[in-house]
């Protein structure tokens, strides 16, 4: 709990990316596209205008026109048969500039998610009191019943009153939040995008917070808050959990959420899943997680692949090693190209 943690997530970044570079499209229901024309194409990222008609992801581009027959769909365009996101891995680059000048520890994620370390510039701002007004796109979790407004000043008032432990690392979250908008409102000034956020102790509650409230706003998630929320969280939404050893965890011990692991003992779940999986599960249901935010801005590696296919497979060694002729010839031009 010392930490403060935020993750900045793109809203629709996709989308966004299009309309900056057409603008007369922004405000109208669009869509991303890519790959085959058939049925319309297959629909990757949906803007807020054409979710509210219905369309989602698992559509092909013709269900979409039913549903919404003003959609726009921008096509992801192809460089030898691949898809080419040079220009939405620019645009996530120039969000991380921004983000980097308020840590020196960023990690970026994906091409539209990026993880800060704020543990140090919090600390640096630790004796100035978070107010309310500066706090606009701000919801805190567990506090939101009776209204955001209401719930953020119920929230701060209640960190504010006392110095024991929990209130001084709500304290740091509060300056989190302040930062997160601050990071936000920068984001949005300089290059045009929309982002959301979520604000938390550690990656994985920072994670979770931030799809509570899109788009652009941003949630915080008290320590205090987590079991109220993993109460009604699904065991499968938490990350690791989505596959095999979720559905174990559903059926072996009969759970549905993820806060129903509470009341297992760290020596059955050991005995269950293994030493290391087990103690994992006893720390994850209780909202603890240790993995630190790797400063990390660009992709650790770049993958490129070409398919041979009819006679130019590669179904021998003398092919293989570029020993065959023209196929041999195309494979070397190839790979000098990469």
């Amino acid at each position: 709990m010392e930490r403060v943690i935020a993750l900045v997530d793109m809203d629709c970044f996709y989308v966004q990316v299009e309309q900056r570079l057409q603008p007369e499209y922004k405000g109208k229901p669009c869509a991303v596209v890519q790959y085959k024309k058939w049925k319309g194409g297959s629909i990757i990222a949906v803007g807020y205008e054409a979710r509210a008609c219905g369309v989602n992801r698992n559509m092909w581009g013709d269900e979409a026109k039913k549903l919404c027959p003003d959609i726009h769909f921008f096509r992801v365009p192809e460089v030898r048969g691949k898809a080419d996101l040079t220009k939405f891995r620019d645009a996530g680059k120039e969000v991380i500039n921004v983000l980097s000048r308020f840590s020196n520890c960023v990690e970026r994620a994906s091409i539209d998610e990026a993880y800060i370390d704020l543990t140090e510039e919090v600390k640096r701002r630790m004796d100035k009191r978070a107010q309310k007004e500066l706090l606009q796109n701000t919801h805190i979790v567990g506090f939101d019943k009776e209204g955001r407004l209401e719930g953020l000043e119920s929230w701060l008032d209640s960190v504010y009153e006392g110095d024991d432990f929990n209130n001084i690392q709500d304290k740091k979250l509060a300056v989190g939040a302040l930062i997160s908008e601050e990071m936000r409102a920068a984001v949005y000034e300089e290059t045009g995008f929309r982002c959301s956020a979520g604000i938390a102790h550690n990656k994985m509650l920072a994670k979770l917070s931030c799809g509570i409230n899109k788009p652009n706003k941003q949630t915080v998630l008290p320590y205090g808050s987590v079991q109220g929320l993993f109460s009604t969280l699904p065991v499968r939404k938490i990350r690791n959990l989505g596959g095999k050893l979720g559905e174990s965890l559903v059926e072996e011990l009969n759970v549905e959420f993820i806060g129903d692991l509470v009341k297992f003992p760290l020596t059955e779940l050991q005995n269950n899943f293994g030493d290391k999986t087990g103690h994992w599960i006893y720390e994850v249901c209780r909202g603890i997680e240790q993995e630190l935010v790797s400063a990390r801005q660009l992709p650790k590696s770049i993958g490129c692949s070409k398919n041979f296919q009819g006679k130019t497979c590669l179904d021998t060694k003398e092919k293989v090693t570029g020993d065959h002729g023209d196929v041999g010839s195309k494979i070397q031009s190839t790979s000098a190209t990469k």
